[in-house]
């Protein structure tokens, strides 16, 4: 008798077998799953590249439209490169991911909610106060419990944001 565990569609995959030596999936369920990413990456580049149109530049160099065509150019990019890495060669049973349950589903609405929260107390409250709320929330969300890591984590993420936007690109916080 076998002690292998079935895949998603029947497939095993060996204790010890190296995931490059799994067989990919290449029906078509899977390669349609893969292009909704695909779609979503390059759609949004291109409609970033559009509205860039409307953005008047007022000089020579680096101006108002430079990073909002450089990360549109980069998610068209990225879009391209998926089309060859996932849907024409096609995905490996172990890159599925699980089925969604209802918890997944309240920590994406809780992060949601404390990503918008964020942004409505940034001129309410300090903003490295509400950088260590939101991160420790964030990470209670996801389930870390480590003591260490909730109190040092949001301390280091808020001297690197600070240090990045308010010492180093001088924006005013």
């Amino acid at each position: 008798m076998s002690t292998e565990t079935p895949g998603p569609v029947g497939t095993a995959e060996r204790p010890g077998e190296h995931p490059e030596d799994v067989a990919l999936l290449k029906n078509l369920p899977y390669r349609l799953r893969e292009l909704i990413p695909v779609a979503a990456a390059i759609g949004l580049g291109l409609t970033v590249l559009v509205l860039v149109g409307d953005i008047t530049d007022r000089g020579a160099g680096v101006g108002p439209r430079f990073w909002p065509s450089m990360l549109a150019w980069g998610l068209i990019a990225l879009g391209v490169l998926l089309i060859f890495t996932n849907v024409l060669r096609g995905v490996r049973p172990s890159d599925i991911p699980d089925d969604m349950t209802w918890w997944g589903i309240g920590q994406m609405v809780l992060t949601g909610l404390v990503l918008i929260g964020y942004l409505l107390l940034f001129n309410v409250l300090q903003f490295w106060l509400i950088t260590l709320v939101a991160t420790f929330v964030l990470l209670v969300v996801y389930g870390i419990r480590n003591w260490k890591v909730l109190v040092f984590l949001p301390i280091i993420i808020g001297v690197i944001l600070h240090v990045l936007f308010i010492v180093l690109l001088k924006v005013p916080l």
